[in-house]
């Protein structure tokens, strides 16, 4: 891919940047989309002799498209504020470079950091037939934390497999909004039969207030820079994604409204590389649990990029981000 130079700057620091494109393993369906591939912006922001880099994925539920984010970075503005700009991916993509071009500046090894190399991640199966889906969970035997994606169709025949495979998992259902509110309440008791840790996202946001349960459930696509939250103590935990809230100082805000409301921290991400993870794992001490396995679904990764074993992430010291 072609790297292309900008006029466009951030705090008088130029901002060039590269569209990729990654092919995925196997389709990843959720309930209400799918793909095999995932184009992302890699971004630059570099000085007289340092640069530091980011990436970020628009994405269409929240409003982001590539061109749009493409037409901001042909811009010819200097951004001083990271809010000024009308992006939130973008505005994580720049404040992750911003943040690596200074490590860089310090000679400060990201490791420092983080602290150590290894993170417990819960791994994702999404929606499968169900041979497959049963090979998955064979392959994934009693890990501790398994998320699975589903729609209302053949949810307990996907649970039992669970049950029957990996009993010992803590499972968590992400529906993506896919459910109607009355499937959920007719089939309350039944949930209750597996070993579930929470439901992720059952109904469409903007049903929040219809939610009456004793299920732990946590709010993803309602938990939104541009959300409104009046609702969100129906839910026990939240998802923090960086593309949802932009810069480090509105992902810190969010994080700290969560603690503040009593919500329990689920950190995720999109299917993305391991340069939208990594510069993610200064936040993990925050949370309660990562859901941090974006680029397992990717056939070729980055470099020296995350390795997965299990819930194990492993963060390889020589990925190109900070001081090296």
């Amino acid at each position: 891919m072609d790297v292309y130079k900008t006029t466009v700057k951030y705090k008088n620091l130029r901002i060039d940047y590269e569209v990729k494109s990654f092919r995925l393993k196997d389709v990843f369906k959720i309930s209400r989309s799918s793909k095999s591939n995932i184009s992302t912006i890699k971004v630059s922001i570099t000085n007289k002799k340092n640069r530091g880099i980011g990436e970020c994925i628009p994405y269409k539920r929240y409003g982001d498209n590539l061109s749009q984010i493409l037409k901001i970075l042909k811009s010819n503005k200097n951004y001083k504020n990271i809010h000024q700009i009308k992006s939130l991916p973008l505005q994580n993509a720049i404040s992750n470079a911003f943040y690596d071009l200074k490590l860089r500046e310090k000679k400060i090894k990201f490791l420092k950091i983080i602290k150590k190399i290894k993170f417990i991640s819960v791994v994702t199966i999404p929606i499968f037939s169900k041979v497959k889906f049963t090979k998955e969970v064979k392959k994934y035997k009693n890990i501790k934390y398994l998320k699975i994606k589903v729609n209302q169709k053949n949810v307990f025949e996907y649970l039992n497999i669970i049950k029957k495979y990996s009993p010992k998992s803590k499972i968590i259902i992400d529906a993506n909004e896919g459910w109607a509110i009355k499937f959920f309440h007719k089939h309350e008791n039944s949930f209750k039969k597996y070993n579930i840790l929470f439901i992720e996202q059952p109904i469409k946001s903007n049903q929040d207030h219809l939610l009456n349960t004793k299920i732990p459930l946590c709010a993803d696509e309602s938990f939104h820079k541009k959300s409104k939250l009046k609702n969100i103590k129906k839910y026990k935990w939240v998802n923090i994604k960086a593309d949802k809230f932009g810069s480090e100082q509105e992902i810190l805000k969010a994080i700290k409204f969560a603690k503040k409301n009593k919500l329990k921290i689920f950190f995720g991400c999109m299917v993305s590389s391991s340069l939208s993870i990594i510069p993610m794992l200064r936040f993990a001490k925050f949370c309660n649990l990562l859901d941090l396995d974006g680029p397992l679904f990717l056939l070729k990764d980055y470099k020296n990029g995350l390795k997965y074993n299990g819930n194990v992430l492993i963060y390889n010291k020589r990925f190109d981000y900070g001081y090296l």
